[in-house]
């Protein structure tokens, strides 16, 4: 880690990951419209090393963040956070006050101008939030244009107090790219890497899914043991349904399963037959063992639709 602390000097080069460069994009005491000008090409060369990818090696769980911090209304401060990830748009956040309401502090006519930039609020904790492109050094100086002037005309920012920034590249795995918790987007990359379908939903209780497939069958990812902001998790539920297989006796169930191992199979209430595993990764794992648990996974699937067939074709297997 090291820091620049010179005023409005944007880094030519980051060290690898994880490294932060700080410093300020304005020191404050001068006429807005001075400031407006010397922030914005700052800003803009800052948004470029966030959102560039295309240049250097990334792992999954790769990410950059930039932070631009000011005060406003004499007293408040406002923390505009913008994200970025290999492969996905930047994510821009706005919070004002450290624990308060948004939805409250933020006036009608601010909600409303924000509204017109694109942001939504998430929740009063969260602040507003706005998916932005940038792919180009065109689109940076265009989103860097519009964030001061919601610095400036939507939240009064005058140039009075500094205004600060940090840009950051760090990884959610440990080095050694180790993962403790697993956030459902960097499973779906890995899925995708490995050549997996993966897409991302919710059930219906609102929980994330991934739903996947191999080998022809369909199957789905749960998450469990949530992080306190519920944004990763310390294991993953591998589920499959067989609804084809239906009129099971509950002895071709516990014979499958007394011969299978690290999976559970039962019958749900309808009838159809449940095929599930659980991996932990709150020890720490690597992605290679994540997917040598997906591998084994497809041979679970296989061995038992093998082991139903079997059964089923016997003359002495009981059904319904």
């Amino acid at each position: 880690m090291f820091e620049d602390g010179s005023a409005g000097v944007g880094p030519t080069v980051l060290s690898p990951r994880p490294c932060q460069v700080v410093g300020h994009l304005f020191e404050g005491g001068a006429d807005s419209s001075v400031m407006v000008d010397a922030c914005t090409d700052h800003m803009a060369n800052h948004l470029e090393h966030l959102a560039d990818w295309s240049n250097q090696k990334w792992n999954v769980g790769d990410y950059n963040r930039y932070t631009v911090t000011a005060c406003i209304d004499d007293s408040r401060e406002l923390v505009l956070t913008l994200s970025s990830e290999p492969q996905e748009d930047v994510r821009c956040r706005i919070v004002v006050g450290t624990g308060s309401n948004n939805g409250e502090i933020v006036d009608r006519s601010r909600r409303e101008r924000l509204q017109r930039y694109g942001f939504a609020l998430v929740d009063e904790k969260r602040g507003w939030e706005h998916e932005l492109r940038i792919s180009s050094r065109h689109d940076a100086e265009s989103v860097a244009r519009d964030l001061m002037a919601l610095l400036t005309e939507v939240f009064g920012y005058n140039g009075r107090t500094a205004l600060s920034y940090a840009l950051t590249k760090a990884q959610r795995g440990e080095p050694g790219f180790i993962y403790r918790v697993i956030c459902p987007d960097d499973l779906r990359k890995m899925l995708l890497g490995w050549g997996y379908q993966a897409a991302i939903g919710t059930t219906v209780s609102g929980n994330p899914v991934i739903r996947s497939g191999t080998g022809g069958y369909k199957f789905h990812v749960l998450f469990a043991w949530p992080t306190k902001d519920a944004t990763s998790f310390g294991c993953l539920d591998f589920v499959t349904v067989f609804t084809s297989k239906q009129n099971l006796t509950l002895s071709v169930v516990n014979e499958i399963s007394r011969s299978s191992r690290f999976c559970r199979l039962y019958l749900d209430d309808e009838g159809d037959l449940i095929l599930e595993r659980d991996v932990s990764v709150t020890g720490g794992v690597t992605a290679d063992y994540i997917h040598e648990c997906l591998l084994d996974w497809a041979c679970m699937m296989d061995s038992v639709v093998k082991k139903l067939d079997a059964l089923l074709a016997m003359p002495t297997t009981l059904v319904h």
